[in-house]
């Protein structure tokens, strides 16, 4: 005979918003990996202009190759987050859409505006939290091989990278959580 298990119910708006960025792990992925492109990159970026003053010698099929980091290299990167930080939130604003009656389902039976804020927040910080984390530990990787070694500034770059990315991507959640309010609650509810 099979047993028979119960759903186990999330608790709280952390555990809800762990439901719903695993609801659509496609969409999840899609948002991390964008995000987490750019924090590559500017780990990279940090790194080389930290631990190595702006440049990386090195050879390449016995050739020296010399990398230089210039301004322009930072606008790209920047503009790398940006897009990553956008398809987050885009993320998070079709995902709200799609699940639009049930958010006018729990403000109907009783559910705050700021705690369904902070659920679709958290969404959005989670799915920073692990592309900024990804990125920085991949951008930590590439500046080992460059370096040889690991050398603590280049994990105060990986850090303080990631820790951007997941601000940025928290500050990025708030239109999305915003436009909450103009869900029409009571349609949404009488469609259902």
């Amino acid at each position: 005979m099979l047993a028979v298990r119960r759903a186990r119910q999330p608790s709280g708006i952390t555990g809800l918003a762990v439901v719903n960025v695993l609801r659509t792990p496609g969409r999840t992925i899609v948002g991390a990996v964008s995000l987490g492109v750019g924090v590559t990159a500017l780990t990279l970026l940090v790194a080389v202009t930290l631990a190595f003053r702006g440049a990386v010698v090195g050879t390449l099929l016995g050739n020296v190759v010399t990398v230089q980091v210039r301004g322009v290299d930072y606008v790209a990167v920047a503009a790398t987050v940006i897009l990553g930080v956008l398809a987050v939130a885009d993320a998070l604003l079709i995902s709200i859409t799609e699940r639009a009656p049930e958010l006018a389902t729990l403000r109907a039976f009783g559910w705050p505006e700021a705690a369904l804020r902070r659920m679709v927040i958290t969404e959005g910080a989670l799915t920073g939290l692990t592309g900024s984390v990804a990125g920085a530990a991949l951008g930590l990787a590439g500046a080992a091989i460059f370096a040889r070694q690991l050398p603590p500034p280049l994990f105060a770059a990986a850090a303080t990278t990631a820790v951007a990315g997941v601000l940025v991507t928290c500050l990025a959640a708030l239109l999305p959580a915003h436009l909450l309010r103009r869900l029409p609650a009571a349609q949404l509810l009488a469609q259902e």
